[in-house]
């Protein structure tokens, strides 16, 4: 009967307490000598007094952070909000709250990374000096780690091209936007960008690169218990690396672009998370825009925004627009093995849904990839390791 109903009263109990010493000396009462002898009801115990302790912290921690931006909102609008609330959580360690005061409205962050707020908000004032659409930063203590920003409301580009039927003119229309502001970003802002505030890279160099290449094979293909010859593989990760790198990386690189990381407000798209910007290849952004999995943007219309993106950016810089396709399909290959990598970690290794249920769009990216992506002809390993993907996630379909 102990061993039945410990656990349960034992965790109703500590969580009504203020004060941990009085479980301590509650403990006291229950028979440690059996305790003792019964190893699973110790682990047991302790798992709720870490999680007791966890779940403390986490409260605490909430409350500062809240005490924090309260602050920050009172002496940015000289009042103090009616109301605080925590926004959806990311998935980053970036918390995100909203606070309002009647008509008065403003969005506050907390990062324990204080290198990545530094580059957030270095960023965000060298974008802004060249009007491009992101939020403006009211107010900030990087002493706590905490700033405010402009609200821009509550949707999200990919949650509206879900709630359509289709790939629409309107649509369209939206993502035009969005390539000019991101040829922008790339090109006007990025002409005279400061990267001294990156982090964590300045530059998508070869070790970048390396990088996501081996987070897609030790998160996807190892989880996946894939085969392949680990030299071989190694070797064309070695020779695709340098091939990205034989174009032009001298321009913005937002690193993250895509449909989550856009914000629509009276239908212009503004941009956030771009924190983790630096140096990089025109192709790698707008190969991520337009392969993200869950958009789905048809073929014919990635076609089209291609088409247009490349209209565009040569009224700016000279263009070799047969060169430029090669590389973005090349760079479109890596962003698409850089997911999947996320989809293993998140998906089959933590078992999330969202990451799982991504899957096979992002096999319908390699498909539609695996003819156009020149180099892939002479890297046989990972042409090799991509078929074998395409085909496992067509046996798990089938079943």
């Amino acid at each position: 009967m102990f061993i039945q109903f410990l656990p349960f009263k034992f965790i109703n109990y500590i969580i009504k307490q203020q004060d941990f010493n009085h479980v301590i000396i509650k403990l006291s009462y229950i028979n440690l000598l059996t305790l003792l002898t019964d190893s699973l009801i110790v682990v047991i115990i302790l798992y709720y007094i870490n999680l007791f302790f966890w779940l403390k912290l986490m409260s605490e921690t909430n409350i500062n952070i809240e005490q924090n931006l309260e602050s920050l909102f009172h002496n940015w609008s000289g009042s103090h909000s009616d109301h605080i609330n925590q926004l959806p959580h990311s998935g980053s360690g970036r918390i995100y709250y909203r606070l309002q005061k009647d008509n008065i409205s403003a969005i506050g962050a907390f990062n324990e990374n204080s290198s990545e707020n530094i580059a957030f908000i270095n960023f965000t004032e060298q974008f802004l000096n060249h009007r491009i659409n992101v939020p403006e930063i009211h107010i900030k203590d990087l002493s706590n780690n905490v700033y405010l920003i402009s609200d821009l409301g509550d949707i999200v580009l990919l949650e509206w091209l879900k709630s359509k039927n289709s790939f629409d003119n309107e649509a369209l229309v939206i993502y035009k936007k969005v390539i000019q502001e991101l040829i922008r970003m790339q090109v006007i802002a990025g002409k005279n960008f400061n990267y001294s505030k990156c982090y964590p890279y300045k530059n998508f160099d070869k070790e970048s690169i390396l990088f996501d290449l081996n987070y897609f094979k030790s998160k996807f293909v190892d989880g996946l218990n894939l085969n392949y010859d680990n030299t071989k593989l190694n070797k064309d990760f070695d020779k695709f690396s340098n091939y990205l790198l034989s174009t032009n990386t001298s321009f913005f690189m937002f690193r993250d672009f895509q449909a989550r990381n856009i914000m629509l407000k009276k239908n212009e798209p503004y941009f956030i998370d771009y924190q983790g910007g630096r140096q990089g290849a025109l192709q790698y952004d707008l190969a991520s825009l337009l392969f993200q999995a869950k958009a789905q943007i048809p073929e014919n219309i990635k076609i089209k925004l291609l088409e247009y993106y490349i209209q565009v950016i040569k009224l700016l810089i000279p263009l070799n627009q047969d060169e430029f396709i090669e590389y973005y399909y090349a760079y479109a290959l890596i962003r698409v093995l850089q997911t999947f990598g996320a989809y293993g970690l998140r998906g089959i290794i933590e078992n999330k849904k969202h990451f799982i249920e991504s899957i096979p769009f992002a096999v319908n990216n390699l498909i539609y990839l695996q003819n156009k992506v020149e180099i892939i002809k002479k890297l046989p390993e990972l042409n090799k390791l991509i078929a074998l993907i395409i085909n496992t996630e067509i046996d798990i379909n089938e079943k």
